[in-house]
């Protein structure tokens, strides 16, 4: 795959996040195991499963992640968050 399909596929699985926002996240986090609770906490909460986005890989659903991206806030600090996360070992 050329680079150019590359960052049309990353534009298009960002545009479908983008889209879903309520504000432009200044701060990015990925959780681990243990730690999709933050998710659940997140003030204006949003969460879009990876399988509804475009391009996106999706888990072959390790326990303890949910599989999607959220967007909220934390105070007044807009974040986005992986909750859960693709593998080396799930043959990404």
């Amino acid at each position: 795959m050329s680079e150019a399909a590359v960052l049309a596929r990353i534009d298009q699985a960002a545009d479908a996040i983008r889209k879903k926002a309520r504000s432009q996240p200044k701060v990015g986090l990925v959780l681990g195991s243990g730690l999709g609770a933050f998710a659940g906490e997140l003030a204006s909460r949003v969460a879009i499963p990876f399988g509804e986005i475009a391009n996106f890989p999706v888990s072959s659903g390790v326990v303890g992640h949910a599989g999607e991206v959220v967007l909220g806030s934390v105070g007044a600090t807009p974040v986005v968050v992986l909750s859960g996360r693709i593998h080396y070992y799930e043959g990404r």
